[in-house]
């Protein structure tokens, strides 16, 4: 078979495959450039110059700032207040926040009004700026696909775009590339990396008739694989598919004061009119309607929120918005992810199991000096523990690997062969007692492999992904603190979904499940009336971390698509700070309540004195902005307060 030179005159073939990362205004370029973004960079910048103006003195030049500020800021909000009032008679916070607004450049108080709509729009900017990530979080999941294939015709093996690759075509998959198809493996034989589908720890290996996954990564070996679903209609494609329908179906959490505001705004207008009806005093109404306005009740939310957020950063975990640190509190399902969130992620050697005489250090340094030629993942974690333990490695003479069944090479004389190869192709045989101990082995969830030296089986080499130092505390403490279930899902096979499982004593496991079996095991969960958050750190938990009524993805093993569509990010990937975020949480709504209350009293003993003279437009505008000053207070104590979880 003979490879067609490419030439760049085909629009089919490729030239150069090289992909150029994007930098993050190309990345982020709708959302830097939208309406809602510019305006609120002038918006600030317009309130900035204020108050710059007024520490230097300049008063009148600080107003008109104020005021421009005030109006280009609160024009959308007052728009999409307008709009939501003809469209739908809905009464959000944004048309109490208009109203006060209003009232508040009647009296003058321009800065009030620019402050107001500041924090209107920085919310909604970060809330788009989610949104952006998660749709370029999107185009990563996309790009795990070629762009340029290499199809099987005949005796050649022409490279041609991925949009002229159709069912029952032949591809060729070369080491270390990308498989671009769903398809049936017609030749050859690999080692492949599952993990972006599956989320399995250590990679699988493929013969013929076997299947494979668009996305996921060849590492040793060249196989041929007959196509069977491209494009949308792979299991990638159907991923894709899946995390932008969780996205859209996915409720948005009501803010606290959208719910307030249904009663507050139809309650301020009839206040301020029957005020001026009953007084014939104008100035009475306004005051009404300046002191109504919960600016205290707006902040009582966000404050505590923010001030989470902060605690959580400096203890390693990124919140990427307010709504998720509500959220994590209310939660009654907590689920996992397997390889890379319970566990380590890394394949490592467990044990050494000599079943011959031979002793432990010397079977590993014979096994260790032949993988050193091996491209295999395995072969890594075997040779580094031979280097942990400092056992001396030499070279190999003769070395062959044959992917899918093992490695063979001649070590100071010794012929050693490693991996299944020696029990089929040959003809050894294990001892009924040490074929049961092989079994045993792998009933608990470890890869298991066998080595021979000189035609005889001298022992096992036992792998395994290792659950995390911190993980059995985790699930010791969310039991500890009330969550009704713990779960594991996983893409792993049963047997070593339920080895993991138990140890960690987690109460439910789903093993063997793709991306979209994830996704529905989330929404049967939330079907139920539960609230489920979901932790994970791998391309296959994109559909489940957007689904899940909050998503938290592991930060340093995770990847760019995890992380970017997960509401909360682990930096530091100690899943033990998810009781943590819960814990806080819980007492972050304590405060939110705290500061409700206290709003919704200041705010009517404001309406009352406005009502009866007692205090005019401008004290009343003082007392408005004084309301929030406890507010503030209260939810700043989360900034620094401690955790038994953390």
């Amino acid at each position: 078979m003979k490879e067609t030179p490419t030439t760049s005159q085909d629009p089919l073939v490729c030239t150069t495959c090289e992909k150029v990362p994007a930098g993050f205004f190309k990345r982020y370029q709708g959302f830097l450039l939208s309406p809602g973004t510019l305006i609120t960079a002038a918006n600030a910048l317009l309130l900035l110059l204020g108050f710059i103006a007024w520490l230097f003195g300049q008063g009148q030049a600080a107003s008109w700032l104020f005021l421009a500020s005030a109006i280009i800021g609160g024009a959308p909000i007052f728009k999409l207040a307008v709009t939501n009032i003809i469209k739908n008679f809905d009464l959000t916070a944004g048309v109490m926040v208009s109203i006060a607004m209003i009232a508040a450049i009647l009296v003058r108080e321009y800065s009030a009004a620019a402050i107001v709509a500041f924090m209107m729009l920085v919310g909604e900017m970060l809330e788009n700026f989610t949104v952006a990530k998660a749709d370029n979080a999107l185009q990563e999941l996309e790009q795990l696909v070629p762009e340029f294939v290499d199809m099987v015709q005949g005796d050649e093996v022409v490279t041609v775009a991925i949009q002229s690759v159709r069912t029952d075509d032949v591809v060729l998959i070369k080491p270390g590339g990308r498989i671009p198809v769903d398809g049936t493996v017609v030749k050859g034989t690999a080692s492949v990396n599952q993990a972006s589908i599956t989320g399995e720890s250590i990679p699988v290996d493929k013969e013929v008739g076997d299947s494979v996954y668009a996305g996921t990564l060849c590492m040793s070996g060249a196989i041929e694989v007959r196509v069977n679903n491209v494009g949308e209609e792979t299991t990638l494609g159907n991923m894709i598919r899946l995390v932008k329908e969780a996205r859209s179906s996915k409720a948005p959490v009501q803010r606290l004061a959208n719910k307030y505001a249904q009663y507050l705004t139809p309650t301020a207008l009839v206040i301020a009119a029957i005020t001026y009806a009953l007084t014939g005093d104008i100035i009475r109404g306004i005051t009404v309607l300046i002191v109504i306005c919960p600016c205290s009740l707006v902040l009582a939310t966000p404050t505590a929120l923010v001030a989470s957020i902060g605690n959580a950063a400096k203890r390693g975990v990124l919140v990427k918005n307010g709504s998720s640190m509500e959220v994590i509190g209310k939660v009654d399902i907590v689920a996992f992810d397997k390889t890379g969130t319970l566990t380590l992620g890394q394949p490592s050697l467990k044990e050494t199991i000599s079943i011959n005489g031979l002793k432990p250090d010397v079977l590993l340094g014979l096994a260790a000096s032949v993988e050193r030629s091996s491209e295999h993942p395995l072969a890594r974690a075997i040779v580094l523990a031979a280097k942990q333990q400092q056992i001396d490695t030499f070279p190999a003479d003769n070395f062959e690997a044959l992917p899918g069944h093992g490695v063979k090479g001649t070590v100071k004389e010794h012929e050693v062969v490693i991996g299944n190869r020696m029990l089929n192709e040959e003809a050894l045989t294990l001892k009924e007692k040490d074929a049961l101990h092989f079994e045993q082995l792998e009933e608990e969830g470890n890869t298991v492999i066998p080595v021979a030296v000189d035609q005889e089986i001298a022992g096992f080499l036992v792998i395994s992904d290792s659950h995390r130092p911190e993980s059995l505390q985790a699930i010791k403490d969310l039991k500890a603190m009330g969550i009704k279930e713990t779960v594991l899902i996983s893409g792993d096979n049963q047997r070593v979904a339920d080895a993991i499982g138990h140890s960690l004593g987690v109460d439910k496991v789903y093993a063997h499940t793709l991306p979209g079996e994830k996704l529905d095991i989330i929404r049967d969960y939330q079907a139920q009336g539960y609230k489920i958050a979901y932790i994970g750190d791998g391309v296959n938990d994109a559909p489940a971390l957007a689904a899940s009524d909050v998503g938290v993805a592991m930060g340093t093993i995770g990847t760019n698509v995890a992380m970017e569509t997960a509401d909360i990010v682990l930096l530091t990937d100690n899943v033990d700070r998810i009781p943590y975020l819960i814990d806080l949480s819980r007492v972050a709504l304590k405060v939110i309540r705290n500061n409700v209350m206290f709003s919704m009293s200041w705010n009517i003993l404001s309406v009352v004195l406005g009502a009866f003279g007692t205090i005019g437009p401008v004290v009343g505008a003082i007392m408005h902005e004084i309301s929030a000053l406890p507010v503030i207070a209260n939810s700043a104590r989360l900034t620094n307060r401690k955790s038994k979880y953390s």
